[in-house]
Order: C-alpha cells, then structure tokens, then sequence
C-alpha cells in the first residue's frame, strides 16, 4: 500500500513539472497554487500527475489523490496491479487512463506504526497510476505490487514503479502496461530506506 509520498517541487525535474503545472493553473484558474500539494502528499490532495494531453503527448497536470468511494467519506487510494482489470471500478480507466506519479520517495509503515521513507538512486521516482473524471474532478489512484527485497521487510505492498524510459509508453500503450504489471520490482532492489 502506499498511503502518502514525498514531493519536493525543488528537485530536478520537479522543479520543470511544478513550473508547468503552477503556469496552467494560474491560467485556467481551475486551483490555487497553494491548493497543489507539496511536501508530503496525503490521499485527497490534488498532486502533480503525468498524463496524457489531446494531441497524445504525456505531460503534467493535476488530479486528486483518490476515487470518491461508495460510501460518504471513503476514498480509493490503491489499486492492485495484479486484479485492475478485474475489478469494475478500475478496469476501464486502466485500460484508458493510466498516468504517472512522479515523487521522491513513498512512505510505508511497520507493524509497530514506524515510518519509513523509501527513495531511488535518481531524484524522482515514477510511479504507475489511473485517473477518471467524477463529477467534473479529476480522481487518481496509485497502484501497487508485491514488495521487493528492500521493501518486504517493511510492508506487504509497494507502488508499481514505471522506469524513466518507459513512462510514455505506459500512458499511452495499454499492450504495453498489460506486461508492465506483470515486472518483477526486484529491479528497483536499491531503494534507499530511512526512517522518517
């Protein structure tokens, strides 16, 4: 599970997203800037996503972090890689939604409630996710898979990560994302851990 990750707008390539998406804000005046979150992101924020535009270009925008549940109050925050195609209330959008997280680290917690922060061996980490439209919001999700070595000592969960080179591909490629949900993340093994 990943319940609340990094975002520093400061860092390398976030400091270009977070230009990009503060400039179309102000334009269409659809958020405040101070409404984007940055810092730690909680489920319910609205946070810089990579997303495919209308001329089939991945670029940033925003969304907010969860689907608006069935039930007053709960929000949808994960989807499991291994079932999204299964489950109705994520198998459409996966199939023609998909974006990217960037951050610089997710959080997990142990079974005593200790925090970990978990970064790569680059500045920004992508992570794979959906998106729909609910009454006029954009909504994401992260989804997530069974945890590597660096991450199975901790939790039983970890975001699916997408590789730099890939993240156009897992836009706009459904063939493509089929087969990326099936990857070992044993090739992210390096992840940095520190407790947060």
């Amino acid at each position: 599970m990943c319940g609340r990750y990094l975002f520093d707008p400061m860092s390398g390539e976030m400091d270009e997203y977070w230009k990009i998406v503060k400039n179309v804000a102000e334009k269409q005046k659809q958020y405040d800037v101070d409404e984007i979150a940055t810092g730690d992101v909680y489920p319910s924020n609205n946070v810089v996503t990579l997303g495919a535009n209308k001329e089939g270009q991945v670029q940033p925008g925003v969304t907010r972090w969860g689907f608006t549940g069935f039930k007053k109050g709960q929000l949808f925050i994960n989807a499991r890689s291994e079932s999204v195609e299964e489950k109705k209330t994520f198998s459409k959008h996966f199939r023609e939604r998909r974006i990217v997280f960037p951050m610089n680290g997710f959080y997990e917690w142990d079974s005593d409630k200790k925090k970990f922060l978990f970064t790569g061996d680059n500045e920004v980490m992508y992570v794979a996710g959906i998106y729909r439209i609910h009454e006029n919001v954009a909504e994401s999700i992260i989804m997530t898979t069974e945890p590597n070595a660096a991450v199975s000592p901790i939790h039983d969960r970890m975001p699916l990560i997408i590789e730099k080179n890939d993240l156009d591909k897992w836009v706009l490629d459904l063939d493509f994302a089929r087969e990326y949900l099936k990857r070992d993340m044993d090739k992210f093994k390096n992840l940095k851990v520190k407790s947060a």
